[in-house]
C-alpha cells in the first residue's frame, strides 16, 4: 500500500469513527482488509470481527475473528442475532452487485443490536476516473478498482431504508466521498 492509499484510508476511517455510537462493545467490519480500522478501536471495544475476501487466512483470538470470505455468505448464524453495536462498510459497496447489497441489507439489520449503527463510506462514481489516473501515475495501488461499477451512492437509501433509519449523510474528501450512518429501529 502506497503513502497516498494510506492517507485516503486514514481520512475515511477518521470520518467513520467520528460517526460511531457512543457505546460500542462489539463491532463488525465488512471488508476489514488488514484489520486497520479494528485495530484503531480495539482499546474501546470488547470484540472486533470482520470479513474480507483478500485475507490470506482466518485469524482468531479471544476478542476477534477475521474471516477470509465475502459478506454476507461468510458470516456465521450466531453473528446474525443482534450482536453488533456498530457495523462498518468503508469503501465496500461499490464492489458489490445489486443482489449482494440487497442480501447484505437483510443480514446487517439482523446483526445490529437495537440502536446499533451501520456506517458506510462510498465514493462518487467520478472517483473511479481519478483513481485510474492515480494508479496510472503509480501514486496509489488502488486495490480492486476493476470491481468498481460506477455505483451511485443514493442507491444505498433504497437498499437500507426498509430496515434501518438514516441518521446522517455527509460528503467528505472534497465532496468525492460520502458517509452514510444508519441506525436500527427499536422494533426490529
Amino acid at each position: 500500500m502506497k503513502l497516498l492509499d494510506k492517507m485516503i484510508r486514514h481520512w475515511r476511517v477518521k470520518v467513520a469513527l467520528k460517526n460511531r455510537p457512543k457505546i460500542m462493545k462489539n463491532v463488525f467490519d465488512i471488508g476489514c482488509d488488514d484489520g486497520y480500522l479494528l485495530g484503531k478501536i480495539s482499546n474501546i471495544t470488547e470484540r472486533q470481527d470482520g470479513v474480507d475476501p483478500r485475507l490470506s487466512a482466518n485469524v482468531s483470538s479471544p476478542t476477534s475473528e477475521l474471516k477470509n470470505g465475502t459478506f454476507p455468505s461468510a458470516v456465521a448464524e450466531h453473528q446474525m442475532q443482534g450482536t453488533y453495536d456498530a457495523i462498518f462498510a468503508l469503501a465496500v459497496f461499490e464492489h458489490f452487485s445489486e443482489q449482494d447489497i440487497q442480501q447484505s441489507a437483510t443480514v446487517i439489520s439482523r446483526m445490529l443490536s437495537p440502536h446499533g449503527r451501520l456506517i458506510i463510506t462510498v465514493p462518487h462514481p467520478f472517483v473511479d476516473k481519478i483513481l485510474d489516473l492515480l494508479r496510472f501515475l503509480r501514486l496509489i495501488d488502488g486495490q480492486a478498482l476493476e470491481e468498481h461499477h460506477g455505483f451511485e451512492p443514493d442507491a444505498l437509501l433504497t437498499y437500507f431504508s426498509n430496515s434501518l433509519r438514516l441518521v446522517k449523510r455527509e460528503r467528505f474528501q472534497f465532496g468525492l466521498n460520502n458517509v452514510f450512518v444508519f441506525e436500527r429501529f427499536e422494533c426490529n
